[in-house]
């Protein structure tokens, strides 16, 4: 262990008054420093969770239950839509994945939760209007991989933790966690999930190895090379927090940095996990940093990048 590599990262933290929690940096495949500010515990990893969405796709692709290019619509032969909406006709789970389903808006933020109503995710999907062709327009969807966890549950008939539980958890010796789940009880996916910084760790290491953990090739590599690629462009995402990180494109679920060959998982609050191929390591990080996400990202380009 050399947390000395994180004594610049501790001083900015609290220089810049940044709630991070949980620290772990790991290199050729150990735990090399590690930094708790607060005490190690399960923490909710809002859209973190998308990735594991994600390489449950890449799984179910491999054991054959569907594939990339099927039509979303397909799987819900039973919903009400617009039949005559020929972009909903095109979208495929590849449009699901990179978030190009042609909406505006993602209607799960748009709905009011807070009126207590029991939502049909399923259904705010397929009434929200699509007005791109799918594939061509980047718009951040919950939505979107609400459906991949839906569409897992109705191929596998297994839900989404259920399915990860078996085919990744127990192999990186993670007891089954905690996925908050949607009103009709499938987890949403796009965010639900708990793990400790050093379980999720694990998994990132899985991601940046392709796949292969103690030998074993749990996910496709030619999926992983797929999913930390950029399928499509994110130039006109700009919410009040973007910086460069958010306009490098995004891949299947995971965002690509500014850091050439480097991505990321990218939850609320300052979760992350940072791959860098490049440097062969993996930076997680658990925060509740609620005014300067981008500040906890930013930790990683400006006191640790140059030290691994």
């Amino acid at each position: 262990m050399n947390n000395e590599i994180l004594n610049d990262l501790i001083l900015s933290v609290n220089s810049k008054n940044l709630h991070v929690l949980n620290v772990i940096v790991r290199k050729n495949g150990n735990i090399i420093a590690k930094h708790d500010f607060e005490e190690e515990k399960p923490a909710l990893l809002y859209s973190v969770s998308k990735t594991f969405t994600s390489m449950a796709v890449g799984i179910a692709i491999r054991e054959g239950y569907f594939k990339i290019n099927d039509h979303v619509i397909d799987f819900f032969p039973d919903i009400q839509h617009d039949p005559m909406n020929e972009y909903l006709k095109e979208m495929t789970i590849h449009d699901l994945l990179c978030m190009g389903t042609g909406h505006a808006e993602c209607p799960v933020m748009k709905a009011d939760w807070s009126s207590g109503q029991e939502w049909d995710i399923s259904q705010l999907f397929f009434d929200e209007p699509i007005v791109f062709k799918p594939g061509t327009h980047f718009t951040y969807n919950n939505a979107a991989t609400y459906m991949l966890s839906k569409i897992i549950s109705i191929t596998t008939g297994s839900n989404l933790d259920e399915y990860l539980d078996r085919r990744i958890f127990k192999h990186l010796d993670i007891p089954k966690p905690k996925w908050d789940t949607c009103p009709k009880g499938i987890p949403q996916g796009f965010s639900g999930l708990y793990l400790t910084a050093e379980q999720l760790s694990r998994f990132g290491q899985l991601i940046l190895d392709k796949g292969v953990w103690k030998g074993k090739q749990l996910i496709p590599s030619s999926y992983i090379e797929q999913a930390t690629s950029a399928q499509i462009k994110t130039n006109d995402f700009n919410p009040y927090f973007a910086m460069a990180d958010h306009h490098q494109g995004y891949g299947y679920q995971i965002w690509m940095n500014s850091c050439s060959h480097s991505y990321r998982m990218d939850g609320l609050y300052g979760q992350y996990v940072v791959m860098l191929p490049d440097k062969n390591a993996v930076i997680t990080y658990i925060s509740n940093e609620p005014q300067n996400m981008t500040g906890v990202l930013e930790l990683t380009w400006e006191t640790l990048i140059d030290k691994l």
